[in-house]
């Protein structure tokens, strides 16, 4: 799983990659009522991002490849800002 921060309308936040573009964790937030971190260095830094892995592990993955276009922002509207950041299997590794 790769968290990055993006900037899409006029704001930032943070957000996982999916194939079709990145699904920003404030919208995850709002319509699944979970309640990530959704700024990037607190999501990877303070030791959510290995709750978020587990989460995406254990049907993210498949919930967010399946959400509605409308919550996903396309690449080509989306300026990374941070990161990425692989995490999951075991640990993080930042590559940014």
């Amino acid at each position: 799983m790769r968290i990055v921060r993006i900037k899409s309308g006029g704001s930032e936040s943070a957000a996982i990659e999916i194939s079709s573009g990145f699904v920003r964790l404030d919208v995850l937030n709002e319509e699944k009522r979970t309640a990530w971190p959704e700024d990037f260095e607190e999501l990877v830094y303070g030791g959510e991002g290995a709750a978020l892995a587990r989460w995406y592990e254990a049907g993210g993955e498949t919930l967010l490849e399946n959400i509605s276009r409308r919550f996903v922002v396309p690449r080509e509207k989306a300026e990374i800002t941070g990161g990425p950041s692989d995490v999951g299997g075991g640990g993080q590794r930042n590559f940014g």
